[in-house]
């Protein structure tokens, strides 16, 4: 019996994705962006880690209140970009950039806040005069 489900489930679903029976064809749904944390919350922000890359200042922000973080670039040009990475084994390897923003006016910019529950974040800053990337240690 368990066999027959599984075969139903395979067939219909390669009828879907196919077509077959006059139906269009399934498109594929977008993969989830990161999850963003809805819950977050810039209130109670510290900076726990900064660092800087040809004058431009990078800050990791954190929430203690709603556990989120988000990355801060000032004394930036437009151009410059700040990005999050995320890792849940303390930097070996981590997904990023999340929420890569860049300088459009001004001089300063941050990236959407991320619920970092289970991982540790660093924020990057790209210079796009001198091509220079750097980053903050993780937190």
């Amino acid at each position: 019996m368990r066999i027959g489900k599984r075969t139903g489930v395979l067939v219909s679903t390669a009828t879907l994705l196919l077509g077959f029976g006059g139906a269009a064809a399934a498109q594929a749904a977008p993969a989830p962006a990161p999850a963003a944390a809805l819950a977050c919350s810039t209130s109670n922000a510290t900076s726990p880690r900064t660092a800087s890359v040809d004058g431009i200042y990078i800050e990791l922000r954190y929430s203690t209140s709603s556990r989120c973080a988000w990355g801060r670039i000032t004394h930036a040009d437009p151009g410059d970009k700040v990005w999050v990475d995320r890792s849940s084994n303390g930097g070996t390897s981590w997904d990023g950039p999340l929420g890569m923003t860049t300088v459009s006016t001004g001089s300063d910019t941050h990236t959407p806040a991320y619920n970092d529950a289970g991982y540790k974040m660093r924020a990057c800053a790209w210079n796009d005069t001198t091509g220079n990337i750097r980053c903050t240690g993780w937190y």
